[in-house]
């Protein structure tokens, strides 16, 4: 019986630590997408996080990129179900007023949980 509740563990550990990280994952394909949307394959990304879940939550953060001959910093949404991605200032090619792009990083991302 001791070997068969051994064997268990090491099943679940071995199980653990090959799982894919869902939250790693999509942190990855949020910086892929934003920097298809600023046209800037060098953007640079900070304080980056997932809120929510890995079926409705988002991934916000800040993008600094190259726009023209100026460099621009802005906050960004990407929701895990395919919404956006939202950049703030125009900056990308998906449109969202202002209002809207406040109103979602309030609700979407700080009301969420996320900490800059």
């Amino acid at each position: 019986m001791r070997n068969h509740a051994r064997l268990l563990l090491l099943c679940g550990l071995l199980a653990a630590c090959t799982a894919k990280d869902w939250r790693a994952e999509a942190i990855a394909n949020a910086e892929d997408t934003v920097r298809a949307q600023v046209n800037d394959p060098k953007a640079a990304f900070s304080h980056l996080q997932i809120t929510g879940d890995s079926s409705t939550g988002q991934t916000c953060g800040f993008v600094t990129a190259k726009v023209g001959s100026l460099t621009k910093g802005a906050r960004f949404i990407i929701y895990i179900d395919g919404a956006g991605p939202f950049v703030e200032g125009g900056m990308g090619h998906t449109f969202m007023s202002k209002d809207d792009f406040d109103w979602a990083w309030l609700n979407d991302c700080l009301h969420e949980g996320y900490k800059a």
